[in-house]
């Protein structure tokens, strides 16, 4: 055999040495991103106490206090199925503002959502500030995202709230033109840190207490800035929950209300049992 024939065979294995690691290189990413869109979790589980096996199927609102656990920006593999998990196992609702590119990547998270009993809710497409978009963007924005979101979960949005609370002349036009209520705020009235904010789990349960009275909506996130939290800090959502039901605190979820909410901001909306 030449040489030119020894080199020639050299380069033909070396191709396909290449091209068995390309096939096997996509291979693993292709059932990484098909195990995140499944809803499998990258980051933490929440196993359920004894005390939370112990719950009724169904737990009953009693009256009192009522408030909302709301969450913005998900879904997200890393956060998302763990608060579903510990929602689940603590037998509470709660209202999710999604966010329309990360619906797209993840549309089994928003199924397990929907499924699981929680309102879904509209967050605009990319989280833009609404300040700075044209009417046609802002229309594009919430269209978009509310038509993905109804094909997904066989049910049309009818909540909004705008990325940084932050309102726009143009998003309040096309939120009027495509039938949803708007501008859904929250309380924070205290000089607290919020979970984006990484404070730990300490802080972050202080916050939650200190912001539920009755009628609140208390802002919370699934995706985002809180990914790069430590994980450990997602343990103050089951301390949280069990804290306020010791307090006699129920929870509900976020529906439009034709009367503005004195505790949300003027919300144009209420907390109402699920």
């Amino acid at each position: 055999m030449s040489f030119d024939d020894r080199r020639r065979n050299v380069r033909s294995l070396l191709f396909f040495l290449v091209a068995l690691l390309g096939t096997a290189v996509l291979s693993f990413a292709g059932s990484f991103a098909g195990a995140a869109d499944r809803g499998e979790l990258t980051g933490r589980r929440y196993t359920p106490t004894p005390a939370d096996r112990a719950l009724p199927p169904t737990v009953s609102s009693a009256p009192g206090p009522r408030v909302a656990l709301t969450f913005d920006d998900g879904p997200s593999p890393q956060v998302t199925p763990y608060i579903l998990d510990v929602l689940a196992a603590k037998r509470v609702p709660a209202t999710f503002f999604l966010q329309g590119e990360h619906v797209a990547d993840h549309p089994d998270l928003v199924r397990r959502v929907a499924a699981e009993g929680h309102v879904v809710a509209n967050h605009g497409w990319d989280h833009p500030w609404f300040p700075d978009l044209t009417p046609q963007e802002a229309e594009s924005q919430i269209g978009r995202t509310n038509d993905l979101l109804t094909e997904i979960t066989g049910v049309r949005p009818t909540l909004f709230r705008y990325p940084f609370g932050q309102p726009s002349p143009g998003g309040d036009a096309a939120l009027a033109r495509l039938g949803l209520t708007g501008g859904v705020h929250w309380k924070w009235a205290s000089s607290k840190p919020g979970d984006f904010q990484c404070p730990g789990t300490d802080a972050l349960v202080d916050y939650v207490l200190t912001e539920s009275v009755d009628q609140a909506m208390i802002l919370l996130h699934d995706a985002g800035d809180v990914i790069g939290c430590p994980p450990e800090q997602l343990d103050y959502l089951p301390r949280a929950i069990d804290a306020l039901r010791a307090r006699g605190v129920t929870f509900g979820v976020v529906a439009p209300s034709p009367v503005r909410s004195a505790v949300n901001s003027g919300s144009p909306a209420a907390v109402v049992p699920r």
